[in-house]
Order: structure tokens, then C-alpha cells, then sequence
């Protein structure tokens, strides 16, 4: 029995089918390949002929592919995720050091951190452009799942995802802040058990900085009185200021108005920190725009962290 000829497939014609079992559907396989309907089916019949097998059935109300279609769809797919990445890379290699780095972070270090990082870089590099979006950690560790952005600062936990390349950047404490009138204001370290006599003005979900510290009080047994869940540290610096509750958040993040005397942090008894890490996609590994900023990063950036 003679074994059929896979390497005469038009690669064209295996892509092709693949957009027909993705939508299950000629005319819309047509629609997205911006391909007659007529053309489409040349295709499928070339590859059937060439197997001698059918790979699509067709019934009364329904799509359907055979055995042997799903089989080569199994394939196909593969091939299509293959090209989609090779023109990501190659995309990037056109772009190389004269192109747009898409990076993500959080408003914390967007204030703090990335505006005298981002100048030095565009100093260095004054050819790359720089789009910086702001999210909390969740959301923008879905920018970079979703292709928003290419590179992201953010906190992160052992358990980020196998599909990131991490970075270590530095390793922020978490302390607490009171405004410099509080009881708590003159004291030295002090317990999170301490945090259930006070309203306590804590990070929305999908913040890094809410996880650890929700998983400490879990961990300790403590039950504190959440006055309100808020987005933005500036709100809570605010509100904090004003005497309206206490909060935890990271250090760098309160030092500027610790400066001015309107903000009082202080250290925990439970040391918490918050690991920050660069990550993007493994499958980004070869963009020469991302590798020339974690270059950069790796040799000067860490004199940008506040000590």
C-alpha cells in the first residue's frame, strides 16, 4: 500500500483547511482568508485527493470532521501557531532598535520608578518609543497573555505563569502607614495582629500587594476591619493623610510623602515583601527590543530603586 506523498501538501492548503475547521464553515474560511468560497474548497479536495481520504462531512444541520480530519487538524494547528509566532519574532527583527516597546506596570511604580527609567533608557536608545500602560498586577499580567503589551513590571509570586520569562528587579517591604498624628505613629515595629483595632484601607482585587497581605493575616489568624478597597495608592495615601484609616503597602511607594510629613510608615514585626520582577512571553525571548531593555536594566537600572 503506497503511503501518501504529506510532503506535497501545499502548506498553503493545510492552512487553509485549518481556518475551515476553525470556523467550521467555507464561506467564513473564505471571509478570513479574503479567498473566493470556490477556492477554498480547491484546496480541501487537493488534500483529500492526495490522501485519498475525506477530511470534512458534511450533514443536515451540522459540520463535522472525520477521523482522518482530525488528525490533520491536530497538525495544522500546530503549523498556524508556528507561523503566528515566527511573524511575531520576525516583526520584532524588523523593528529591532527602531521600534515600539509595549510595557505595563503598576501605578505605584509608574510614579515612583519607571519615568527616570524610561528617560535613561530613551537616552541610551533614543530610537525605541515607549507606550507605558497602568494596571494592577492581574491586569497587566493579562496584557502580556493577550499581546496588549510586550514587557510588564509588576509584583510577582512563585506561582506565575510556565508561559513567563521573570526578570528579578528588587524586593520592596510592605510597611505600615498612618497619618503622623496616629497612636501608632511613635511606636516601633508593630504586629498585623495590632491592625484589628483600626479601619484598615487595603488594595483592590487582583493587587499583589493585597494577596500577600490577605494570605498573612489568613496565615496569623487575624480578622482586621476592612474600611475600604481601593484602586489607586494615591487614594489611599490620601485617605490614610487624612486620618481616615491605616493601610499597608509597599515602602517605595510612600517615601515622597513620608518626606513632606504628611505620612508616617513603620516597619511590620511580620516582615512582608513584595518580589518585582520584568516578565514577558518565553515566546518573545527574541525580540531585540525587549532584550535591549532588560540589557539595560540589568546593567544600570537598579540604581533607579530608592534605597
Amino acid at each position: 500500500m503506497n503511503k501518501p506523498k504529506l510532503l506535497q501538501f501545499s502548506l498553503n492548503s493545510l492552512l487553509v483547511f485549518n481556518e475551515v475547521a476553525k470556523y467550521k464553515s467555507f464561506s467564513k474560511a473564505a471571509q478570513a482568508l479574503f479567498i473566493s468560497q470556490p477556492a477554498v474548497t480547491k484546496h480541501i479536495k487537493r488534500i483529500e485527493l492526495k490522501l485519498g481520504m475525506g477530511l470534512i462531512q458534511k450533514r443536515r444541520g451540522g459540520f463535522s470532521l472525520t477521523d482522518t480530519g482530525k488528525i490533520i487538524l491536530k497538525y495544522t494547528q500546530k503549523i498556524s501557531a508556528h507561523f503566528m509566532e515566527m511573524e511575531n519574532v520576525l516583526g520584532s527583527l524588523q523593528k529591532s532598535h527602531y521600534g515600539l516597546l509595549k510595557i505595563g506596570t503598576t501605578e505605584s511604580y509608574c510614579r515612583c520608578l519607571m519615568t527616570k527609567l524610561l528617560s535613561a533608557f530613551q537616552t541610551a536608545f533614543p530610537s525605541i518609543k515607549i507606550a507605558l500602560d497602568v494596571g494592577n498586577s492581574e491586569q497587566i499580567e493579562t496584557s502580556l497573555l493577550t499581546y496588549h503589551n510586550e514587557l510588564a513590571l509588576i509584583g510577582v509570586t512563585s506561582r506565575i505563569s510556565s508561559r513567563f520569562e521573570s526578570h528579578p528587579f528588587s524586593k520592596e517591604e510592605l510597611v505600615l502607614v498612618v497619618p503622623p498624628t496616629h497612636p501608632l505613629a511613635t511606636s516601633g515595629p508593630v504586629s498585623l495582629k495590632k491592625l484589628e483595632e483600626y479601619p484598615l484601607i487595603i488594595r483592590e482585587e487582583g493587587s499583589m500587594t493585597r494577596k500577600i497581605l490577605l494570605r498573612a493575616f489568613s496565615n496569623l489568624g487575624i480578622r482586621p476591619s476592612l474600611l475600604i478597597e481601593a484602586g489607586s495608592p494615591e487614594f489611599i495615601k490620601q485617605w490614610v493623610s487624612e486620618g481616615k484609616g491605616v493601610s499597608v503597602i509597599g515602602k517605595m511607594t510612600v517615601e515622597d510623602e513620608e518626606k513632606r510629613g504628611i505620612i508616617k510608615s513603620i516597619p511590620l514585626l511580620e516582615k512582608l515583601y513584595l518580589k518585582v520582577a520584568f516578565i514577558y512571553l518565553k515566546e518573545e525571548h527574541s525580540n531585540p527590543t525587549i532584550n535591549a531593555f532588560i540589557n539595560f536594566v540589568e546593567s544600570q537600572g537598579r540604581k533607579f530603586i530608592k534605597s
